[in-house]
């Protein structure tokens, strides 16, 4: 009934609480308020977040892919490593040398390709590409400077699984495995054209001829990111989480500071022995539970964060 889906949740656990909600922008959704008598509280979701159990400075470094990054490693937490580029001359003034754009065209020259590169503030997806060589980058660097001014680069893991953990105070409430989006071909449509389509990144795509056109009922999987909003799925959903997969995820939305947190995790060889930290979100979308009909979990989430807002 609102094109927020977290206005959706909000208002389904405020129900089950007996409080009253209502949306501050009509049908949209990306405002409103919930009162328990004389208490109220707004949230705002979209390009802010609904979840009062975050601080505003724990969020504030976990959305800073490359800040996220360095406080994870200097508490011992394992991560993909990375470098940060600026790939804008804007404010050059207020940082140090070595970063900049022609820095980055340098590294690009003599790097091990593929990469995989995402700005360091995008949320869904967006940007999160796998690069095939230096002119690749260029024109990766030129298409994202319209909207983002520095990017995180990556070598390419192909881990053997990637799982997402949802943390909330101090316990992994439930996890999965993600997914990569996939196409299946007609027969008459170009592989560009089936990943257009689909709303993904062709650029995601190594070493596929973007022109062939894919086989009727022909699957091609999709190298790159995972994330529900590009096409990915999920698999292997449970209550909690799997002994490592939990502790690593703790450790993490410990070192942030989060109360909750979505923690992105490589499984390199696939038996949870080797993992690593690919990103913490402190404004994860919940989507994946209305999926699967888990309105349980999306009230337990909303009742904790009423709980924080409503003071």
């Amino acid at each position: 009934m609102f094109k927020s889906a977290q206005a959706r949740y909000a208002a389904y656990a405020a129900e089950r609480c007996g409080y009253a909600f209502r949306s501050l922008d009509g049908e949209d959704g990306y405002l409103f308020e919930v009162r328990d008598g004389a208490r109220v509280a707004a949230f705002a979701t979209g390009a802010g977040t609904p979840y009062a159990l975050n601080d505003a400075r724990a969020a504030s470094i976990a959305r800073d892919k490359a800040f996220c990054a360095e406080v994870l490693r200097g508490a011992g937490v394992p991560v993909v490593p990375g470098k940060v580029f600026f790939i804008t001359k804007r404010w050059a003034e207020m940082r140090s040398p070595g970063r900049e754009p022609e820095d980055a065209q340098a590294f690009a020259e003599a790097a091990d390709y593929p990469l995989f590169c995402k700005p360091i503030s995008a949320s869904s997806g967006q940007f999160a590409e796998v690069v095939t060589g230096p002119p690749h980058f260029a024109d990766y660097m030129a298409r994202v400077a319209q909207d983002h001014f520095a990017i995180l680069v990556q070598p390419y893991f192909r881990a053997a699984a990637e799982y997402r953990v949802f943390v909330m105070n101090g316990q992994a409430l439930f996890s999965y495995r993600k997914t990569p989006p996939c196409v299946i071909g007609d027969g008459e449509s170009t592989l560009r054209a089936l990943i257009e389509r689909q709303g993904a990144s062709f650029a995601s795509m190594v070493e596929q001829d973007l022109d062939a056109i894919v086989p009727r009922g022909e699957g091609r999987t999709l190298a790159g990111a995972a994330n529900r909003a590009l096409g990915g799925g999920s698999d292997l959903f449970r209550d909690g989480a799997p002994a490592p997969l939990a502790a690593l995820a703790l450790a993490a939305a410990k070192a942030i500071d989060l109360q909750l947190a979505g923690v992105d995790i490589f499984d390199v060889r696939g038996d949870q022995a080797e993992l690593m930290v690919i990103e913490v979100n402190s404004n994860p979308m919940i989507a994946t539970l209305e999926d699967r009909n888990r309105w349980d979990l999306i009230e337990r989430i909303w009742r904790a964060n009423f709980d924080a807002a409503l003071r």
